[in-house]
C-alpha cells in the first residue's frame, strides 16, 4: 500500500477526528515501528510497518457510515460534556460508535449536522479551501433593511477577521420579526449570530437547513437517517478539488426545506429551459460560452456520389483537365502534348 500522512490514517481507521488524531500525534501518544512520531504529517505505510495509539495497535478500517441528523437546541456538539450535558452521541445506537461531526452547531442551535467516521472526506467538508456551502435559517428582530443585507453580502468585519460573501434574502415578515436565509461558506465559531449582531439585529432563531447541498426534511428532531448513495457520492464530487469560488446557489431541496420549516407554499421547481443559461442564435442549449456549441451541418454530397468542387468543377471538366495529363479518357498523354506551348 502506498504510504500516506499520519494523521490521515488514524481518521479513517476511526481513532479519532483529523484535530483529534493531530493532538494524539503531538502529544507523543502514537509510535511507529517502536520510535514515538511526533509530526502529523509523516509518511506511514500502515500494512507494512506496526503502528501503535496509546500501546495499542491501529485498528481496523472500519465500514464507511453516513449520516445527518436534525440536531436539537441544547445539545452539545460532542462526544463528552463535562457538564453532563447531553450530546449528539447520546442521540445515536451503538451501531454508529466511531462517527464523528463533521463540524459543528453551537448549543443554542438546531438542525442539519452531518456525521460520518471518513476522514478524509469530513476533513474536505469543513476545510475552507473547498469552499461548501452551509444554508441557515435566522429569525432576527425587526426586518433588516436592504442596505444591511448588502452588508453581509459582502463581508462584515469581525473581531477574528471579514466573513467572505453570502447569499441573503428576507422570506418571511412576521409582526416585529423576520426570518431570512443565509448561504455562505464560514465555519468560524458562532459566525451567523455575529453577522447578524453586526448589522444591528438580535438573532431569536437559528436552525441550519441545508449543507452542501444536503436538506433538512421529513426528518423529526432529535432522528437521524443514513445518507444515500447518490448523496454520497454527490459529496464526494463536491469536494473533489480545490476551489476558490464560493458556492452561495441555494438547491430547490433545501428550498423544499425552507418552505416546509415555515408553512409556505411549496416552490416551484425550475423548468429544464429555465435552468440553461447559454443558448445559440437558434434557441439550442449549450453550458458555457465556447462548449459544446451546436455546429453546422456538413454539405451533402453531389449527386453522383462525389462532391462537388470548391470553385469551378472537379475532376470532371474543371480547370485541372484542360490540357492536363487527366484531361478526359481520350485525352491522355497526347492530350498533354497538344496542350503545350504553341509552335511559331
Amino acid at each position: 500500500m502506498k504510504a500516506d500522512h499520519l494523521v490521515k490514517i488514524l481518521a479513517e481507521r476511526g481513532v479519532s477526528s483529523r484535530r483529534g488524531s493531530e493532538k494524539l500525534v503531538r502529544a507523543g501518544e502514537v509510535t511507529v515501528d517502536g520510535v514515538v512520531v511526533a509530526e502529523p504529517g509523516a509518511l506511514v505505510d500502515p500494512f507494512n510497518q506496526v503502528v501503535l495509539v496509546g500501546g495499542f495497535r491501529l485498528p481496523a478500517r472500519p465500514k464507511s457510515q453516513y449520516l445527518v441528523l436534525h440536531k436539537p437546541k441544547a445539545v452539545i456538539t460532542s462526544r463528552t460534556d463535562p457538564e453532563q450535558r447531553p450530546t449528539v452521541h447520546s442521540l445515536l445506537g451503538d451501531q454508529y460508535a466511531t462517527v464523528e461531526s463533521v463540524g459543528r452547531l453551537d448549543y443554542w442551535t438546531e438542525g442539519l449536522l452531518l456525521l460520518t467516521n471518513d476522514g478524509e472526506l469530513a476533513f474536505r467538508l469543513t476545510h475552507p479551501s473547498y469552499q461548501v456551502p452551509k444554508t441557515y435559517l435566522v429569525k432576527v428582530t425587526g426586518t433588516p433593511q436592504p442596505r444591511n443585507l448588502k452588508v453581509l453580502e459582502r463581508g462584515v468585519e469581525l473581531e477574528d477577521g471579514k466573513t467572505g460573501p453570502a447569499a441573503v434574502e428576507i422570506v418571511r415578515t412576521v409582526g416585529p420579526s423576520s426570518w431570512i436565509l443565509i448561504t455562505l461558506c464560514e465555519g468560524r465559531n458562532r459566525v451567523v449570530r455575529r453577522m447578524v449582531e453586526d448589522i444591528g439585529h438580535r438573532v431569536l432563531k437559528l436552525k441550519r437547513v441545508g449543507f452542501a447541498g444536503i436538506p433538512l426534511k421529513d426528518l423529526p428532531v432529535g432522528e437521524a437517517r443514513e445518507l444515500t448513495r447518490g448523496e454520497v457520492d454527490h459529496l464526494k464530487r463536491l469536494v473533489a478539488k480545490p476551489t476558490t469560488k464560493p458556492r452561495l446557489t441555494v438547491p430547490f431541496q433545501v428550498q423544499e426545506a425552507v418552505a416546509e420549516a415555515l408553512h409556505l407554499p411549496k416552490p416551484e421547481r425550475p423548468r429544464r429551459e429555465d435552468r440553461v443559461r447559454h443558448r445559440d442564435t437558434e434557441g439550442r442549449p449549450f453550458r458555457k460560452a465556447g462548449w459544446a456549441r451546436p455546429k453546422p451541418k456538413a454539405s451533402r454530397p453531389a449527386a453522383g456520389g462525389r462532391k462537388s468542387s470548391k470553385a469551378g468543377g472537379g475532376k470532371i471538366g474543371g480547370p485541372k483537365a484542360v490540357g492536363g495529363k487527366g484531361g478526359g479518357k481520350g485525352g491522355g498523354k497526347g492530350g498533354g502534348k497538344g496542350g503545350g506551348k504553341p509552335k511559331g
